[in-house]
């Protein structure tokens, strides 16, 4: 009985050994991570946003917040799978986890983790927030990369985005308000 119960069970135990590891989201290796969330809670990440932003506040959901502190409001809602890009690229991307109504943030990595650009969709919110939706993408200093800008722009204007919208009129005229920030 124990022999046939072994024979059932070995092809199980071989195919498991082989199977590609599981683990956690590591921020140096982004194929770990496969959603938004998961980079989100990746150990380092936030302080890899912390030193991307370089201290920079904006209006975006809230007042005069840091922009790490509104990126990890977005990538930290609802999980959304990973977006391979060209050159060992990855979009990390999300809405806040309260609703989403066009408010998100993206974030988009190298092979090795290395944060190289950072995106808004918001209504820039101060005292009181726009009726229309803006994108706001930030690159470091004499890093902007054409490849990279062109996917956070398609990521600012796509349908899910757009169907998001609580007044879909809030993307009228949306390529008006798209601007590119360069952190120092």
């Amino acid at each position: 009985m124990f022999v046939l119960l072994a024979l059932l069970v070995a092809p199980f135990v071989a195919s498991a050994a082989n199977a590609a590891p599981t683990g956690p989201c590591r921020i140096i290796d982004p194929t770990t991570c496969s959603t938004n969330n998961a980079l989100a809670h990746a150990s380092g990440f936030t302080q890899a946003l912390g030193h991307f932003v370089s201290g920079s506040k904006a209006s975006y959901f809230k007042s005069d917040r840091s922009l790490s502190e509104q990126a990890m409001q977005g990538l930290g809602g609802p999980a959304e799978p990973v977006v391979a890009l060209p050159d060992k690229h990855y979009l990390f991307a999300g809405c806040l986890s309260r609703e989403c109504g066009g408010i998100a943030s993206a974030v988009i990595v190298n092979e090795y983790g290395q944060i190289e650009a950072l995106a808004f969709s918001s209504f820039h919110c101060d005292d009181a927030c726009d009726d229309l939706r803006h994108v706001d993408i930030y690159f470091r200093k004499d890093t902007q990369d054409a490849g990279l800008l062109a996917a956070l722009k398609t990521w600012g204007t796509s349908e899910k985005l757009h169907h998001s919208l609580f007044h879909p009129e809030a993307d009228d005229g949306i390529d008006g308000r798209m601007d590119v920030h360069v952190i120092p």
